[in-house]
């Protein structure tokens, strides 16, 4: 018997209510699989060593103080912001709010997407809805992008900054094309803009992506009211006052960042220093030619398509200009960026993800309309709602698992940092001026013995000179001139990776002792006279009698 119009309407309402409900779980269970990762990041002792000194201590650093190779030398610290809700978030709950307030800004920057989306929708279809299950998909595919960017460090805050900013100038686009009247048709949306840019520039130095994107949208405007589209009607084109404004915020977001305790000089550090981190993997580009970073590409991939059928259809569709115009540079920029180092790809995840979901949401309600045949049948979405639920359930049973085993302790892996090797130089009371790799050095920094100093850790640019830097890279890859941390710096101890094979030049060295070594690292020591009395110690003792510390933070 074929269904009546009650009961059909029934098993909508409830086909209906049961999508929503698989989507909100699919896209929780896939926000703990992506961001509830509890790993170090290399940096998370130095970022809470700044925020305690800045907010417990009121002591602003504005020199070197921990290192034996750039000691007094100026620091540029531009995300002293973040350091100090890191510092805050430990001192008051430990690792349990450090997780919690990562997987919060996480949440927040996900819902901000969410909106922009729905937004762009909107102006796409007036009075459309992405159907839940549609924008999960899009979301899960962000946050696979995102990930590697959701750790614990300041760049959460370019991250949920970023993408409250999108949402905040989408709602601004929709208020100038919906609202019609004489009054110029701008809101809260973009007197808070200033405001962003504040926090932001004294977060982190990802405050320049914003200032782009604000900038792309308000010359869109400006655009928009010198070139209309024939289409247009007049309600559409944007008046001189509104472009005027449009105009006077960007410039209140450039001014607001000079307001950081480096001033004018931020900038010109940030622009003079963006080139010099071609050594760290991060900051390396992406191998086009390669399996590697295949989901940012196929998202990369994906907003070219989008951007491609709305600029098709800008004559047939008004609205699709204004979504494409100002998106259009601030994607293909970022693209670009995210090719040339990898660390970008998280950002253009966040620009990006927002228009390929409304976009691909628009197209399949158009292909609806030109061929029904395309939109799938029962068993087929049925089919797709399985999957979802058995991928739901695989990720939420391992995120599980992995917290009866953890704890939400933040953790990290022996072979990944000189946990051991620390130690042992604490127990053998080996201080001084310790060479470590970059990577090694906010780690070392927190547990070295106390007088101890660094050749160089990850704060680099920000206050190592040029010289530190190449004796460095030279060092660790054995390339000419690598003698010189050695030789043209009082280095009273290494410590080395075993995975980088530098001991095999140092264990050439007649004038150093090698002491210790462990899976992860080795540890050589400078026969000198103020290092004689530790290798004689050394050398009557047992070298190995110490507890070995928990590979938890701190």
């Amino acid at each position: 018997m074929p269904p009546t119009g009650r009961s059909s309407r029934r098993r909508e309402w409830m086909e209906e209510r049961g999508g929503r409900a698989l989507a909100l779980l699919f896209v929780f269970t896939s926000f703990l699989h992506f961001f509830g990762a509890r790993v170090a990041d290399p940096d998370l002792w130095q970022h809470v060593r700044y925020g305690r000194l800045i907010c417990e201590e009121g002591t602003f650093p504005r020199t070197d103080d921990v290192s034996y190779t750039a000691a007094g030398a100026p620091l540029v610290n531009h995300e002293w912001l973040s350091q100090c809700a890191l510092a805050r978030a430990w001192n008051a709950g430990g690792a349990r709010l450090l997780v919690a307030l990562k997987l919060l800004v996480g949440a927040l920057a996900i819902a901000a997407l969410w909106d922009t989306a729905g937004t762009i929708e909107a102006e796409l279809l007036a009075g459309a809805r992405i159907p839940p299950l549609v924008i999960a998909v899009g979301l899960v595919l962000t946050m696979a992008v995102m990930a590697p960017g959701m750790m614990f460090r300041p760049q959460l805050a370019t991250i949920l900054l970023l993408a409250v900013q999108g949402a905040l100038l989408a709602r601004a686009d929709l208020r100038l094309r919906r609202s019609a009247g004489a009054a110029p048709r701008v809101g809260w949306e973009l007197a808070v803009q200033p405001l962003l840019l504040l926090a932001w520039v004294n977060s982190h130095g990802g405050f320049l992506v914003g200032l782009f994107q604000v900038g792309c949208w308000a010359g869109a405007v400006l655009l928009r009211r010198i070139f209309p589209e024939p289409s247009w009607s007049g309600d559409e084109r944007p008046t001189r006052a509104e472009a005027g404004i449009a105009a006077a915020a960007t410039a209140a977001c450039a001014a607001v960042t000079l307001v950081n305790p480096d001033g004018p000089g931020l900038l010109a550090f940030l622009l003079r220093t963006l080139g010099l981190h071609g050594e760290i993997s991060e900051w390396e580009p992406v191998e086009i030619l390669s399996s590697h970073f295949l989901r940012f590409k196929l998202l990369a991939a994906a907003s070219a398509v989008a951007l491609g059928f709305l600029w098709r259809a800008r004559r047939s569709t008004p609205a699709a200009r204004v979504v494409a115009d100002w998106r259009t540079p601030l994607l293909v920029i970022a693209a670009l960026a995210s090719f040339r180092h990898q660390r970008h790809t998280v950002l253009f995840a966040v620009l990006a993800s927002p228009l390929v979901v409304a976009t691909a949401e628009w197209l399949r309600i158009r292909a609806g309309l030109w061929a029904p045949s395309t939109v799938p049948r029962r068993p087929v979405a049925l089919a797709v709602a399985g999957g979802l639920l058995a991928i739901s359930l695989w990720q939420l049973g391992g995120w599980v698992r992995t917290l009866a085993r953890d704890g939400v302790a933040i953790r990290y892996a022996r072979i990944d940092f000189p946990v051991d090797a620390m130690a042992f130089l604490r127990h053998a009371g080996i201080s001084g001026n310790v060479a470590v790799p970059f990577e090694w050095g906010s780690y070392a920094i927190w547990h070295l013995p106390p007088g101890s100093k660094v050749f160089i850790d990850g704060r680099f640019e920000t206050v190592y000179p040029d010289d530190v830097i190449r004796d460095y890279f030279a060092f660790r890859q054995g390339t000419p001139g690598w003698e010189r941390l050695l030789d043209a710096w009082p280095t009273d101890a290494v410590v080395v990776r075993r995975s980088t094979g530098v001991q095999s030049r140092l264990f050439q060295r007649p004038d150093f002792e090698y002491v210790y070594s462990d899976p992860a690292s080795l540890v050589f020591v400078r026969r000198s006279e103020k290092m004689a009395p530790v290798l004689a110690r050394l050398r009557e003792s047992d070298r190995m009698a110490f507890e070995p510390p928990e590979a938890t933070f701190p």
